[in-house]
Formats: C-alpha cells, sequence, structure tokens
C-alpha cells in the first residue's frame, strides 16, 4: 500500500549540500538554513515539531509556519545515485506538501544514517518510510514482505477483566473511628 504518490519531487534541491540535524539534542532549538532554488528557507527543529519560514509564492509575504509532529507522514529516507555512482542519503520529516517537509540528514555515507532514523522515528512517534525511486512512499513494514512486526495478541481476555471480584464488592458499614460507651440506671419504675 502506496502513502503518497508524488513522482516529481525525485530529488528535492535541498539534498545538494550536507546537513545533520542531531537527534541526541532534539531538546534545544536546532536552526539551520537551505537554498531551495533562489529561496532561502530556514527550519527550526526541536521535540516538539518544526517550524518553516519562508516566502509564499505569490504574494513573497514572509511565513512561519509551526507543523506538530503529528502533521508530518512519517521519517522518508531515500537513497539517489548519481552520474557517478555516488550515493546520496536523505532523511525528511515527510510532508503531504513537499513544501514544507524539513531535511533532517543529507550524507553521502550510510554508517550512521540508520542509527538518526530510529531516532527521530522513536523521538516523534511517526512511522518509518522509505521513498522508492519512482517517488512512491511506502512504510518500511511493508517492504518487509510476510513477516510482521506488531505487539503478539493478549492471551487473556475475558469480560470479567475489568470487574472488582465479589468479595471486594460487597458493601460493608463504615466505622465512624470511635466507639460509644453508655452506662447509667433505668428509668422505668418496675414494682
Amino acid at each position: 500500500m502506496s502513502l503518497v504518490t508524488n513522482p516529481t519531487s525525485l530529488k528535492p534541491e535541498w539534498a545538494r549540500m550536507p546537513i545533520r540535524v542531531d537527534p541526541a539534542h532534539a531538546d534545544r532549538k536546532q536552526v539551520f538554513e537551505v537554498q531551495d532554488g533562489e529561496e532561502t528557507v530556514t527550519y527550526r527543529v526541536d521535540h516538539r515539531g518544526a517550524v518553516v519560514h519562508r516566502r509564499l509564492e505569490m504574494s513573497g509575504i514572509p511565513v512561519a509556519i509551526a507543523l506538530a509532529p503529528r502533521s508530518f507522514k512519517g521519517i522518508a529516507a531515500r537513497a539517489m545515485e548519481d552520474s557517478n555512482g555516488e550515493v546520496t542519503v536523505t532523511l525528511e520529516m515527510h510532508h503531504e506538501n513537499p513544501k514544507l517537509s524539513v531535511p533532517l540528514l543529507v550524507a553521502c555515507d550510510l554508517f550512521d544514517v540508520a542509527a538518526d532514523w530510529r531516532s527521530w522515528s522513536e523521538l516523534f512517534d511517526l512511522p518509518m518510510l522509505m521513498v522508492e525511486s519512482d517517488g512512491r512512499v511506502t512504510a518500511l513494514e511493508e517492504t518487509f514482505g510476510k513477516l510482521r512486526t506488531s505487539e503478539p495478541a493478549s492471551r487473556r481476555r475475558s469480560s470479567h477483566r475489568g470487574r472488582r471480584p465479589r468479595f471486594l464488592a460487597r458493601r460493608k458499614p463504615g466505622g465512624l473511628g470511635m466507639r460509644m460507651m453508655l452506662e447509667g440506671d433505668e428509668i422505668i419504675a418496675r414494682n
């Protein structure tokens, strides 16, 4: 099952220069600028999501768009090979609108890519995605084939599970915390 089909954006503009936003420093605001064609786009990433500063296409008005992690489809990885045979790998917070996707890593070596990919995915609780060569975006779990990685089914499911046991459900009169003692003489006269 393909999540998004966008064959027009096979290689993003920002993939030309190396970038690395460290997931270990997500508690701090990490700010970086990327040249997207003629426009300079500023990104700010932290544990609460991302803020994208760019200009509107038609009017040129500067805008800042705050994006929560749940507004992204997932953390997408794409590998691109140039004419010289060099492979460039990118990680991004993938959005339906390609102009709102946030780059996290552009690298030529493949050593730290997997660790960063998993770290960003766990930090934002987003699925790990792969961008295919034709532009289709698929979840990483779907590329495993018949192997499924999910939680095992619970074995003990009964209708009584959420109820209290009967001996705890019985009502008992509550104590006042003190005991009353009555003493005295009998008022009724008996002959």
